[in-house]
């Protein structure tokens, strides 16, 4: 009988050390959300504070074994994730689109083929016999 009273109370303080962190969690969130300077970390700081919500929720029904939450964990997980993606279209055409293929082949003046760790001999400045003859 005095076990099970342990139990509890072991029990009652991992609650509340789980709530102080998602409390703790959830005011930095806020402090990144409120400071920016920009959309992209204000964005971040919301995505960060609505799922410690959905996990705060998700903690209480396994908890309390219930699951009358669900459809509020659900509708705010999908609210998340399509304002992530709105955020992250207005972001992107704001930036001008780069071709990343030519711009990198511009830049290399050495010439690899493929499976090959060693410069072709043309982009040394030797003649291929030269090559050959290594």
């Amino acid at each position: 009988m005095g076990g099970g009273t342990l139990m509890d109370l072991l029990l009652t303080i991992v609650y509340y050390f789980v709530g102080a962190c998602f409390a703790a969690a959830a005011i930095m969130a806020t402090i990144r959300i409120v400071r920016g300077p920009s959309i992209v970390d204000r964005m971040v700081g919301s995505d960060t504070f609505a799922t410690i919500l959905i996990c705060v929720f998700c903690a209480d029904m396994a908890i309390r074994g219930h699951t009358t939450t669900l459809p509020l964990v659900l509708g705010l997980a999908m609210t998340a994730s399509v304002g992530t993606i709105a955020v992250a279209r207005f972001v992107s055409r704001d930036r001008p689109r780069q071709n990343y293929s030519t711009d990198t082949e511009a830049e290399l003046d050495v010439t690899v083929p493929a499976g090959n760790t060693k410069p072709a001999p043309e982009a040394n400045g030797e003649s291929s016999k030269e090559g050959e003859s290594r």
